[in-house]
């Protein structure tokens, strides 16, 4: 495959990868407009709360005063709180000089008229604020008018929370009513104490963790609304673990609390008795807090804390949280597309626990809340569609990969190319290969003696065995033309030591040959002989031909000899005849093991034509066969030939011929030596001029 053609596949599968991850990332979020994703968001939140919540230091100077049971168990009746109860109390804490005092208490009800004038009384002359509701239809429930008068701000009492679960995770600082915008009850204590909006005090740039558009925002979606960063657990009266100071009512309308525990302090007095429908889950509801709920006036204690020591959880901008989860989801499907499924998995758990890891660590580290959910519904989309697009694609590609090598490579290597795919180049390539050609001496005779049916029997029976053999050794069948063979080893796949796989091959043809002439002879009328032509060296190989027709198949010079040699045995009275390229495998460094099962003898040098090159030819034969005898003086005579001793050649080739007069390779060496004395200037080669 050329360079071009690899880019041009890289990028689709690039192309496909990003398609891939910008349809995950897509349908995360599609899918994070449900109630459900969104809710485990908020649970996955609170367990970061309870178990890796920042450090988050109180604001000092707020503290409660907490209508608890034993205070409403001493009063005549429970709503509303009895003024006169209140006046006291009110009383008490102003003598104490506190900052301010908020009431999370509505006084939008009239009691007995007298006990109300008295706490309007008490109210004059300091700063007071008291909570006030408002109704599903937006409108707001005012203070009666007697103590609106007197009463310094009031701030809506509303909590956003969960319909899930009722829980409480968010503040807000501004409602749109009836009667237009509304501020939260503790936004209009923090604007008393500290003269500035909450909202413009929660979006001050320079608190926010990160750089430039790379910083994160404490407010979560469009409006005002972010997360509370409670202090604490929800506390109890008298408690040593208390985010804030906590008394009771009882206590501090009675003078048994110091005026300088109350001094210069922000006082918020609520309710926290039994029967009290003002409690809340929070994030910390949870069995290592014995499911506490925490009442609504320390929820606004909180609130305010946060706001006062700017104090904040944020939260990633919408397009940080789509590159998160744009970025997880790329991760995935390159993974998918490239890896087995079981790695794949384990790079998208892996990727898994590194989300949560950063979820946890930045959470921890910067309180900054990381999505964990569209992430991980983005990565796991990806995973399903790149392992499914892979299945496709590769189940396709092992398709065309089957079909085509099927009936040209042994099972085996067609069951890793399926697998390995990446190992394949079809598009044509230049490789070293060890080429056969392979054919029956006289078939031409032999088909003449043989009806149509018997033929066609004989000729299955023998490929079949030929094709046995050829496999056993890792070779590709490039095609047969009537009862010769063409076949390559070395291709499309390495095939390690492939010169010596071939003359084993050639051997175990060699074998087969004589197995078939065994059981054929008389029906053909004379012995099946194999002839085998070996060549190793370059070659391109790759699917060839139209577009609707094609067949892996090689072509070069290296082909054509090998078929030159396969014709040339029969002027040689051999078998197998292979080209020095393929026997220098057997002494080669490269060589793992020697091959004890291969011998050769040097035949001649040869000059094919339009070569100038002479090549060397062997004729291969079975290590301790009939003609190993022969071997060892042959070797010797051949290179007293090659040196020009040729009266010690011929002297050594006489006795040899006398002990083996069917060995045609000697009598062709000896008529070689009578050649050279008639033509000295011969330079020992011969031409190979017809196969």
């Amino acid at each position: 495959m050329t360079s071009r053609e690899d880019m041009k596949k890289r990028f689709r599968h690039l192309r496909a990868v990003f398609v891939i991850a910008i349809a995950a990332t897509l349908a995360a979020f599609a899918i994070m407009q449900l109630r459900a994703p969104r809710d485990l968001e908020d649970v996955l939140f609170d367990v970061r709360v309870l178990a890796f919540a920042p450090e988050t230091k109180p604001f000092p100077d707020i503290v409660m005063v907490w209508l608890d049971e034993p205070t409403m168990r001493d009063l005549p009746y429970r709503t509303p709180v009895p003024r006169d109860f209140l006046a006291r109390l009110h009383r008490n804490i102003v003598k104490a000089e506190p900052w301010l005092i908020g009431y999370d208490i509505f006084f939008k009800d009239p009691s007995f008229p007298a006990a109300d004038r008295e706490l309007a009384d008490a109210f004059k002359g300091s700063v007071v604020y008291a909570v006030v509701p408002m109704r599903p239809d937006g409108t707001v429930d005012e203070p009666l008018p007697l103590f609106a008068q007197q009463l310094t701000g009031t701030g809506l009492a509303d909590l956003p929370f969960n319909p899930f679960d009722s829980a409480v995770r968010k503040a807000r600082f501004h409602f749109k009513t009836r009667d237009g915008d509304k501020t939260s009850f503790a936004a209009a204590v923090f604007e008393a104490a500290g003269s500035v909006d909450a909202a413009a005090a929660v979006g001050e740039e320079s608190k926010r963790p990160g750089w430039g558009p790379f910083s994160a925002t404490p407010f979560v979606g469009d409006g005002d609304e972010t997360y509370i960063r409670f202090s604490g657990p929800p506390g109890t009266i008298g408690a040593s673990g208390n985010a804030f100071k906590i008394y009771s009512a009882s206590l501090v309308e009675k003078g048994l609390v110091p005026d300088s525990w109350l001094h210069n302090k922000i006082v918020l007095v609520g309710a926290s008795y039994q029967d009290l429908k003002d409690t809340y889950i929070t994030p910390y509801y949870a069995r290592s807090t014995n499911y506490a709920t925490m009442p609504g006036v320390e929820i606004h204690a909180n609130i305010l804390s946060m706001l006062l020591t700017g104090q904040f959880y944020y939260v990633l901008h919408q397009w940080q949280r789509w590159a998160l989860a744009f970025a997880c989801a790329l991760i995935i499907a390159l993974a998918a597309s490239a890896l087995s499924p079981w790695r794949a998995a384990a790079i998208f758990a892996l990727s898994a626990l590194a989300e949560l890891a950063l979820a946890v660590l930045s959470f921890r580290s910067c309180a900054v809340v990381i999505p964990i959910v569209a992430p991980m519904a983005a990565a796991t989309i990806s995973l399903g569609s790149g392992l499914g697009w892979r299945a496709l694609t590769e189940g396709r590609q092992r398709r065309f990969i089957k079909g085509v090598f099927e009936r040209y490579v042994p099972p085996s290597v067609v069951a890793r190319m399926t697998e390995h795919p990446e190992l394949l180049k079809l598009g044509g390539e230049t490789r070293i290969v060890t080429s056969m050609f392979t054919d029956i001496a006289s078939f031409t005779s032999i088909s003449e003696r043989m009806k149509p049916q018997e033929l066609v029997a004989f000729l299955n029976e023998y490929l079949g065995k030929m094709n046995e053999e050829l496999f056993r050794f890792g070779a590709t069948l490039d095609k047969y033309e009537g009862d010769a063979i063409i076949a390559f080893f070395n291709a499309p796949l390495d095939v390690p030591e492939h010169e010596i796989a071939a003359l084993r091959a050639a051997l175990g043809v060699k074998r087969a040959s004589a197995a078939i002439s065994a059981e054929w002879r008389d029906r053909c009328g004379r012995e099946i002989i194999t002839r085998v032509g070996l060549n190793t060296g370059p070659a391109v190989v790759g699917n060839m031909g139209s577009e609707g027709r094609f067949d892996y198949t090689a072509i070069g010079d290296t082909i054509n000899l090998a078929s030159r040699l396969e014709g040339a045995n029969k002027f040689y009275g051999t078998m197998i005849l292979a080209a020095e390229s393929v026997v220098a495998a057997l002494t080669h460094e490269r060589t793992n093991a020697p091959a004890h099962d291969v011998a050769v003898r040097p035949v001649d040098r040869v000059r094919v034509k339009g070569k100038s090159q002479p090549i060397l030819l062997y004729e291969v034969i079975e290590e301790g066969g009939a003609a190993q005898a022969l071997l060892s003086p042959y070797c010797e005579a051949f290179e007293f030939f090659e040196n020009r001793e040729l009266g010690r050649a011929r002297s050594i080739l006489s006795e040899l011929i006398e002990k083996f007069p069917s060995d045609m390779p000697s009598q062709e060496l000896i008529k070689r030596c009578e050649r050279v004395a008639r033509e000295p200037d011969w330079d020992l080669v011969t031409d190979l001029t017809s196969k």
